[in-house]
């Protein structure tokens, strides 16, 4: 071989190494996206009896709660999020036991937020700033289950970053929440679960669906 196809042979050497490291590369790099993306599950509380002030998760309430055990059955949870209401936390607690995870209330009753001690009865609004606060905590590509009021719940995934109808950000091709207050909640359902995907570059992606008891 002359030095001519020496010269042309090395080039086609290089080049084909290159081309390699580059394909294995952008494998990776789509393969870390995914790894990373993480899932947090908004899910109401659970159907309540109304006969109280305390308004605890009723007969259908609790079989609700207990289905989520089955619902999340294929889901590696990371952590399980519950507001400062009790039925928000008995929603979770049936799942919380069956996967050995400690319920993270927050913000938890007795704290003190802007001068009121925060308890079972306090507004569902006293919710909404440490929820955001934990949530943006979490670990990405982790999966979170967090359970929420009527009151608090659009609120708090407004915060998250999850455009809102009538928004620039809100477009046809995306799934967007109808506001971010109580006043568009569908207060009769309780079979919903928003699920939040935010993706490794901090793209947000909202999807809704249902669960049965």
């Amino acid at each position: 071989m002359d030095s001519s196809s020496q010269h042309v042979g090395k080039k086609l050497i290089l080049a084909l190494g290159a081309w390699g490291l580059i394909t294995m590369l952008t494998a990776c790099a789509v393969f870390t996206g995914e790894a990373d993306k993480s899932e947090i599950y908004f899910i109401r509380h659970a159907e309540i009896d109304k006969s109280t002030p305390d308004k605890p998760l009723n007969k259908q309430g609790k079989r609700r709660a207990q289905a989520l055990i089955s619902h999340f059955e294929d889901q590696n949870i990371s952590q399980i999020y519950a507001t400062h209401t009790d039925r928000t936390f008995d929603t979770v607690a049936p799942l919380a036991k069956a996967r050995g995870i400690a319920i993270q209330q927050v913000p938890g009753q007795g704290q003190t937020i802007g001068g009121k001690t925060v308890t079972n009865l306090s507004s569902g609004k006293i919710a909404v700033k440490p929820m955001i606060h934990s949530l943006k905590q979490v670990q990405q590509g982790s999966t979170t289950i967090v359970s929420a009021n009527s009151g608090n719940i659009f609120a708090i995934m407004s915060g998250m970053g999850v455009p809102v109808k009538g928004e620039a950000a809100c477009t046809d091709s995306i799934e967007c929440l109808p506001c971010k207050t109580k006043k568009c909640f569908p207060g009769k359902e309780f079979d919903n679960i928003w699920t939040v995907t935010i993706s490794s570059d901090g793209k947000l992606r909202l999807q809704n669906s249902k669960y049965g008891i």
